[in-house]
């Protein structure tokens, strides 16, 4: 049987795996991301190739910025700042003896693993929303990524949510990172996102403040995305969706500005993601699939 080596690119971290056409992966590993450029990745690449005693049929690549996978390029910016510009898919072929290369955005990828084997499976049409130091997420209608006509498609962390002193603030101003970090900032006392909502809970009042901040962002921003696309489904990954009291309070929020606006008739459907940072493996090889198989 076939095998598919697949790769998620990441700033820190290069993840890898095998899988077949059933979607089964295995063999699951990492690498750190090499500093040196491009050559040193298509090393580490290499050696995982040599690794495997089947028969590879193609490698599938998830990837960081703004990906045209008709192209094989990068294009935007993103922390591997060697995979830009350049004819990126075609390196990787000749490096790995010339077999098929795809590559997609990795939020894409993260949609369309959740699509096809996670939180989402049998739907067609799916956002995915990832809550991480920014927001970021991916558009599926019909079961295919929606790209809009820079490849920046699915940028929600550009939402407008709020204005305060003047001036409006974007969505991803309110993710639990920069959160912590405005707590830190005032108080001195170096925190993260399940920090703050630890001392949410024990009261502390600058963290009830924050923690709020972050809920209604939510409430607002993913209210948006359900007025402008009526998705079936709503994706939310990244670390916020391993609290199991996250979406909970979300909803409070929403059923809260529903009740005052009137427009609870368009009530999202939010679930967490089922494969969490494997997702982007899972998506990449669906994508190589669709495109070469």
């Amino acid at each position: 049987m076939n095998s598919y080596l697949i790769f998620d690119m990441g700033g820190t971290s290069v993840k890898y795996a095998f899988g077949d056409k059933e979607g089964h992966l295995k063999d699951n590993g990492s690498f750190p991301t090499p500093a040196e450029g491009l050559e040193a990745m298509l090393d580490e690449m290499r050696r995982i190739f040599d690794s495997s005693r089947e028969r590879i049929a193609g490698i599938a690549l998830s990837s960081p910025g703004a990906v045209d996978p008709r192209k094989g390029r990068v294009g935007g910016i993103s922390a591997i700042p060697y995979i830009h510009e350049i004819p990126l898919t075609e390196r990787i072929s000749s490096r790995l003896d010339g077999l098929p290369v795809t590559i997609e955005n990795d939020a894409n990828c993260a949609a369309l693993g959740e699509m096809w084997k996670g939180a989402a499976a049998g739907k067609s049409n799916i956002v995915s929303v990832v809550c991480g130091s920014g927001i970021g997420g991916s558009i599926v209608m019909n079961g295919a990524v929606c790209r809009g006509q820079t490849n920046n498609c699915g940028e929600f962390g550009n939402y407008l949510v709020n204005r305060a002193d003047g001036h409006y603030e974007t969505w991803s101003s309110f993710t639990m990172v920069k959160q912590a970090a405005k707590y830190a900032g005032t108080t001195g006392k170096r925190t993260d996102g399940r920090e703050l909502f630890k001392l949410a809970e024990s009261g502390d009042p600058l963290a009830l403040r924050l923690t709020e901040e972050f809920y209604e962002a939510m409430a607002v921003g993913l209210f948006s995305i359900q007025f402008t696309l009526d998705t079936e489904l709503i994706v939310l990954g990244g670390g916020i969706s391993e609290a199991p009291f996250v979406i909970p309070e979300i909803y409070k929020r929403m059923k809260r500005m529903a009740q005052e606006d009137r427009f609870g008739f368009l009530m999202p459907k939010i679930v967490p993601c089922r494969f969490g940072n494997r997702a982007n493996l899972y998506g990449a090889l669906f994508h190589y699939l669709q495109e070469i198989e």
